[in-house]
């Protein structure tokens, strides 16, 4: 081995160790801006430096090769480090300095050595690589297209580096400018031994450039640290200032700008400065300025409008004083942007806004539990926590419609109360078929937007759900373009759920007080009808308890008998137009008779077996009075379109519907009773305990009317034999079909009774002698047209003639029981004289 490549090798080795140590000590100020990637560079050198090291004095082809690929990674990432270490330490391509956004300056060099690792399969860094007969020496190598490509853009970054470096040279002081020239000195260097390498061969084949690391990196390092950024600021003023974010003037004692910095001449667009101008005609706002020109408090806050945004500044005056006591040789004015402070301090009273508009409106609707009150204080608190000139609740109605319910807001943007959209008709009606929060940035160009006149701002709408179901949507608009964010849309949303559960709440009461009044209606009705025994008393006092209480327009009940139902109290109806009687067949309540259930017919047109009765009438109810599995009679209620009768109506009714059975049905039992009580069983005639009462009564009305009335006594002839000839049955039979035909000639105000066994009695009202006789003669016909064969000779036939006996008030007697003793022995006179005979009493002549 030579002694001069055995030198080298030495050398090489102790630059590893001081290249290393350079690395470690960058990587130690990890904080120091620049540092970082220094520490990168000092890396990759040593990796360079190491590997060629090991490419020399390893033996073996094999080893060698990977000896050249790991030096080559450190060859390929050197230039893009130093170009990322320039623009961060000379402040030059500033964008690329931040963020990180330096480090993607080494993707291509990654390429290149990923290509180098890959050599064999392509060829394109190296075409041959081969070791000397000599040992230890390097590989020899015939360089690739690839090689010379990645060499002439690692030169281009190198340039660019040493090109930031110079520019900045020149542009500062006498300290920063040796700063500067000793990390140049150590670069460029070393880019010319590698030039000189590549160009020119050297009889040892030894690279020289990883030797000149020597010199470069502690020069670098040197200059790095040694005269480090902080401090430079004393020294370097003017660069510094040059290279602020914040847009310095500099003014004299006359107010003339004397220097102004790159940032403030973007900021207010001027290119150049003359001589002699004055800083006010420059300055936005300039009054403000003067305000704090001489005062102590030397800032105050402005916005400034650049393009479409809007941006902020903390503009501050410092006198520039060299001496105490001295007037200032002038001022200087630094605008610092604080745009960003401004928007987390809007962004922090907005959210603080949000979270009160939540507090306040919460508090505000959850003492309320009528419905739009609760939606009207919603929209006030809005309006008075942020000031929006329109805001707007729009309720889905029955029809699919959105009507304007409540408005709010600064402004009168003619929007009314009773205002309705159909769904997907503007930003309200879309958001209601969208079904979820809506915000547009701008709404005179969104295409849901119309409004009588044209407007700029922004909206948002949300919709409001009650019980899972779309309920309304809230809706606000600002002047103010792009107003809401995301955090709007929570606070919306949230507002909206508040709603909901303050609606669901008033909802609750609202049912609740519903239910108590309606416990309260069947209790008072059902104290009512409980004092009352008679259908028709009870009858009368539901269907007016059903219209007074419920304001039910058309109510109705029916009883029924036989096959028939009839109209017991109503009202609503016409006299004309009332149904008092139909069959069973018939109808809506004739098919709750039959189906024993209850009929909600929605629309009355579309119902084949509704019978009108007022041609107002759209929908009804039939509830069917039950007792015990037993239809007692009908509940009937209809309603025109304008009260649409609804399911909590059916089930208002149907409660209603229990207590109405039980007095019905305790009102027939009671009848009933009362008939078993006063009637008899076999004929259905009153009792003799009624008769006795009613005599009385109609004798008193008929002397104080001064009005006749007639007494019908008789006896059925020979019964006694029928009854013995055919049978207890027959005889009964015959007793009530005698009973039948006084029924059939009977006035309703006239009274007949079974006074005894086969013996009637019949009290006449306000009739004379004349017309009982006719009543009479009409029973004896009756009876006898029901005999088998005609009665011979007038004689009496057994069961079915009459022996008649009439008595008339006052002309026979004026006490009861004297006119009950005249006709019984005029009855008498008629059957000793040969039965089948009618007989007045005392002497008058019959025929």
């Amino acid at each position: 081995m030579e002694t001069s490549l055995s030198v080298y090798l030495v050398s090489l080795a102790l630059l590893v160790v001081i290249i290393t140590s350079v690395g470690i000590r960058a990587f130690l100020n990890w904080h120091t801006p620049g540092a970082p990637i220094l520490g990168l560079l000092m890396t990759v050198m040593a990796t360079w430096a190491a590997f060629y090291l090991l490419e020399i004095v390893l033996p073996s082809l094999a080893a060698k090769i990977f000896a050249r690929k790991m030096l080559h990674l450190g060859m390929t990432l050197c230039p893009p480090f130093w170009l990322g270490f320039s623009m961060q330490y000379t402040g030059i391509g500033a964008y690329w300095s931040q963020h990180g956004r330096v480090y993607f300056l080494a993707i291509p060099g990654a390429i290149a050595f990923l290509l180098g690792s890959t050599n064999e399969s392509h060829h394109l860094i190296w075409q041959s690589l081969t070791i000397s007969n000599q040992n230890p020496t390097p590989l020899t190598i015939e360089y690739g297209l690839g090689f010379w490509l990645y060499m002439i853009f690692a030169y281009i970054l190198i340039l660019l580096g040493i090109t930031a470096h110079i520019i900045t040279y020149f542009r500062n002081g006498k300290i920063f400018r040796i700063k500067t020239g000793i990390i140049l000195a150590g670069v460029m260097l070393t880019g010319a031994v590698n030039i000189f390498f590549l160009l020119f061969e050297n009889h040892l084949h030894i690279d020289p450039t990883p030797l000149s690391f020597a010199l470069s990196a502690p020069l670098i390092a040197f200059g790095f640290f040694r005269f480090g950024t902080s401090s430079l600021f004393p020294l370097a003023a003017s660069f510094v200032v040059e290279n602020l974010q914040d847009a310095i003037i500099v003014v004299n004692r006359e107010n003339e700008i004397t220097d102004i910095n790159h940032a403030a001449k973007e900021l207010f667009g001027i290119n150049n400065i003359k001589e002699g101008v004055q800083v006010f005609s420059v300055l936005p706002q300039a009054e403000q300025f003067k305000q704090i020109w001489d005062s102590p408090k030397n800032n105050f806050k402005l916005e400034m409008t650049l393009g479409n945004a809007s941006k902020w500044y903390e503009a501050r005056v410092l006198p520039i004083i060299i001496n105490q006591g001295v007037k200032p040789l002038g001022r200087a004015i630094a605008l610092h942007d604080i745009t960003k402070e401004q928007a987390l301090l809007r962004a922090e009273k907005r959210r603080s806004q949000q979270l009160s508009l939540l507090e306040q409106a919460g508090r505000r609707i959850a003492d309320s539990f009528d419905e739009r009150e609760i939606l009207q204080r919603a929209l006030d608190t809005i309006t008075q926590e942020f000031g929006y000139p329109e805001t707007a609740i729009s309720l889905l109605t029955k029809d699919n419609m959105l009507e304007a319910a409540t408005i709010s807001g600064t402004e009168d943007f003619g929007y009314r109360p009773g205002y309705r959209q159909k769904l997907g008709e503007g930003i309200i009606g879309y958001t209601a078929s969208l079904q979820k929060t809506y915000v547009t940035g701008n709404v005179s160009e969104d295409q849901h937007y119309f409004s009588t006149s044209t407007r700029s701002g922004s909206a948002i709408c949300t919709p409001i759900f009650k019980q899972g179901a779309l309920y309304g949507v809230l809706y606000v608009e600002s002047f103010e373009l792009n107003a809401f964010d995301e955090l709007d849309v929570a606070t919306l949303e949230t507002l909206s759920s508040q709603i909901s559960e303050s609606l669901h709440r008033a909802e609750l009461y609202a049912q609740t007080q519903n239910d108590l009044r309606t416990l309260k209606t069947i209790q008072d009705i059902s104290r009512l009808i409980a004092s009352s025994l008679d259908l028709e008393t009870i009858s009368q006092t539901v269907v007016k308890s059903l219209k007074d209480v419920f304001g039910y327009s058309h109510v109705s009940i029916y009883f029924h008998d036989g096959e028939y139902l009839y109209l017991s109290a109503q009202v609503g109806y016409s006299e004309e137009m009332a149904i008092k009687k139909m069959h069973i067949s018939q109808g809506v309540i004739g098919k709750t008779y039959r189906t024993r259930s209850i009929q909600f017919i929605e629309d009355t047109a579309k119902e084949d077996t509704y019978l009108k009765a007022d041609d107002h009438i759209t929908c009804e109810i039939c509830i069917p009075l039950l007792k015990d599995a037993v239809v007692l009679g009908i509940l009937n209620v209809e309603s025109s379109q304008q009260n649409q009768l609804t399911q909590a109506d059916v089930d208002l009714l149907t409660t209603i519907a229990g207590p109405i059975a039980v007095s019905i049905d305790n009102a027939r039992l009671h009848a009933e009773l009362k008939k078993m009580a006063t009637t008899d069983a076999v004929t259905g005639l009153s009792n003799r305990h009624v008769f006795e009462q009613a005599i009385h009564a109609e004798i008193e009305r008929a002397e104080r009317n001064q009005s006749p009335m007639s007494l019908i006594v008789f006896d059925i002839d020979f019964f006694k034999q029928y009854n013995d000839k055919w049978g207890h049955p027959a005889g009964d039979a015959r007793l009530k079909a005698v009973a039948d035909i006084i029924k059939l000639n009977l006035r309703k105000y006239d009274i007949a009774a079974r006074y005894g066994g086969d013996e009637f009695a019949i009290i006449l009202s306000d009739c004379n002698q004349q017309n009982a006789l006719a009543f009479a003669e009409r029973l004896r016909q009756g009876t006898m047209a029901g005999a088998p064969r005609p009665p011979e000779n007038r004689k009496g036939m057994p069961g079915y003639t009459l022996s008649i006996g009439i008595a008339t008030f006052p002309q026979d007697a004026v006490l009861p029981s004297d006119l009950l003793i005249s006709a019984d022995n005029a009855a008498m006179r008629a059957k000793q004289q040969g039965r089948n005979q009618i007989k007045f009493a005392g002497n008058h002549e019959t025929t």
